[in-house]
């Protein structure tokens, strides 16, 4: 757990917070086995909602997790290897492939790649590389490598994306509430590379 959590687990998060209020979960369970969850969505690491979202479409199978809160959302982080709400597990009970979206706190313009499924990390790195983005294997707290993290949680493991705050503001007017609602040219294209490693499948059966 990061030190920095206020809840250690979703039920105790549950009993503190009231859902419509604080915070709201967006769940769309469709004929796929691929997972896109953004479990700090909404203010907490701002803009992986939105991303995750789009990447989705009505193709894949999505769970957000959204801080609504006017300020604090912080609070409601829940680090992903105790990430246990019972809605988004039922979900990716259905996966054989979790791609988790996540933002960090870091200036520069990057993407850290991590989780267990190897192949589909490279995957992601070259293709992000080839669309003009900085990306690089994911290391220390971006490494997503834990078992119970959620993205490794089915199969062989799944894919973890920290997307850096740096890279995240150019994706949008702003990274406010309003500014999110208005996207760039960079979003598009950023979504357009994840779907293609996505649909591209290749190290991704048999898992």
């Amino acid at each position: 757990m990061s030190v920095k959590d206020k809840y250690t687990t979703f039920a105790e998060l549950a009993q503190r917070e009231r859902e419509g209020q604080d915070y709201e979960r967006y769940i769309q369970a469709r004929a796929t086995d691929i997972v896109i969850a953004a479990p700090h969505g909404g203010g907490i690491e701002r803009g992986t909602s939105e991303i995750a979202k789009a990447l989705a479409e009505d193709v894949f199978s999505i769970y957000c997790f959204e801080g609504i809160k006017r300020t604090g959302n912080k609070s409601l982080h829940i680090t992903s290897t105790r990430f246990d709400d019972p809605m988004c597990l039922e979900l990716l009970e259905t996966a054989a492939t979790v791609l988790a979206i996540h933002g960090c706190a870091v200036e520069e313009q990057a993407v850290y790649v991590g989780g267990l499924n190897a192949g589909l990390q490279q995957r992601f790195i070259r293709l992000l590389r080839e669309g003009g983005f900085e990306a690089f294997e994911g290391g220390g707290d971006h490494a997503g490598v834990h078992p119970r993290n959620i993205c490794n949680l089915r199969g062989g493991g799944g894919v973890q994306l920290e997307i850096t705050r740096g890279l995240r503001q150019r994706m949008f007017k702003g990274l406010s509430r309003a500014g999110r609602r208005v996207t760039t040219p960079v979003f598009d294209v950023f979504v357009g590379v994840l779907r293609e490693g996505i649909d591209l499948r290749e190290g991704i059966e048999g898992i």
